[in-house]
């Protein structure tokens, strides 16, 4: 079957190569992988800037969907023909996180979806939107889950307001989210062709931070000087600053991102006197990835792709990411 492999870090160490045709063991589902789509994560780890140490060679991405060819011994979650895509934490069934299922990842550190068939756990893989092909779900396991909890965690309600930070595959997922759950949203960007599009997914309100630097006091006219409840926070220690200024009142502010930078300088008195709500999260259980499946099937979500690539494209893919010009997703075509 055709992979990827990653033998050393950096862009140029992606290798195309052939790899046996696996087959299940107990628990175990093989996955004819049909689609995967791009995250951060997948260029900071070819890049060999991950977060976490990884071992190579390695199988890279994340996120992947497909179809189920066969089910080992004991399983009874799929069946060949279901429509399945990939869990990033694949350990992580229901509750709380728990030490000892961190680093259980596809994409690093364990072997990730740029290869045509793949054993994974039952528990490791979750049930594709009916209304979604293999290209949009492939989208769903980071980018979509990340936005759910954020706004989960939140408890965002129907009139309240949730301020997003620019416009990738989280922003925009919180986007059409928090439209299904009837809240105003405001979307921040440097481009005005992405405002134009995000008002287009019913942004209410549009901000061009590089016109306006200091947004935070534009984003409290626009609540009628209140702050909003919820800040989805994707860039990290460059802009809290300004999300703490721009948050009301008990607000939420969830940090998903660090693409600004890891190393926060913010006022305790803002965050004391307000009584916010600042917490960190990655992601999901598969229990509330399951949830976020009915929520976009009953509002017929339909995610947003920029741009999709074939199989032998991935090394272009991965620079268009590097480039920042991306629209929501970047997908990968098997059979493109």
């Amino acid at each position: 079957m055709r992979a990827y492999q990653l033998t050393a870090f950096g862009l140029d160490h992606l290798q195309r190569i052939e790899l046996p045709d696996p087959q299940p063991g107990p628990g175990q589902v093989l996955v004819k992988l049909q689609a995967a789509s791009l995250n951060y994560r997948d260029l900071l780890l070819a890049r060999g800037d991950l977060y976490r140490s990884v071992e190579l060679p390695l199988v890279p991405v994340s996120d992947g969907a497909g179809t189920v060819v066969a089910v080992g011994p004991g399983v009874q979650r799929f069946k060949p023909g279901d429509h399945v895509t990939t869990l990033y934490k694949a350990r992580w069934v229901a509750g709380a996180m728990r030490p000892e299922w961190v680093g259980a990842e596809p994409g690093g550190p364990d072997h990730g979806v740029m290869r045509e068939l793949a054993c994974f756990d039952a528990y490791a893989l979750a049930r594709a939107p009916a209304h979604l092909d293999h290209r949009q779900a492939a989208t769903l396991p980071i980018a979509a889950l990340t936005a759910w909890q954020a706004l989960e965690l939140a408890r965002l309600t129907s009139g309240q307001s949730v301020l997003i930070l620019g416009t990738g595959g989280v922003s925009l997922f919180a986007l059409q989210l928090a439209k299904l759950r009837g809240a105003k949203a405001i979307v921040l960007s440097s481009s005005d062709d992405k405002l134009a599009r995000s008002r287009a997914l019913g942004a209410d309100v549009v901000i061009n931070y590089r016109k306006h630097p200091q947004w935070s006091p534009l984003v409290r006219e626009a609540t009628g000087g209140a702050g909003v409840d919820v800040v989805v926070e994707t860039v990290g220690a460059a802009t809290l600053p300004q999300s703490i200024d721009a948050a009301a009142m008990h607000g939420f502010i969830g940090v998903v991102g660090f693409m600004g930078g890891d190393d926060a300088q913010i006022r305790l008195t803002q965050a004391i006197l307000k009584r916010l709500r600042i917490e960190g999260l990655s992601v999901a259980p598969l229990e509330q990835h399951e949830r976020m499946v009915a929520a976009v099937e009953l509002g017929q979500l339909q995610p947003v792709i920029d741009r999709v690539y074939g199989f032998d494209q991935l090394r272009e893919a991965l620079d268009f990411m590097a480039s920042g010009q991306h629209f929501g997703k970047i997908v990968i075509d098997f059979d493109r």
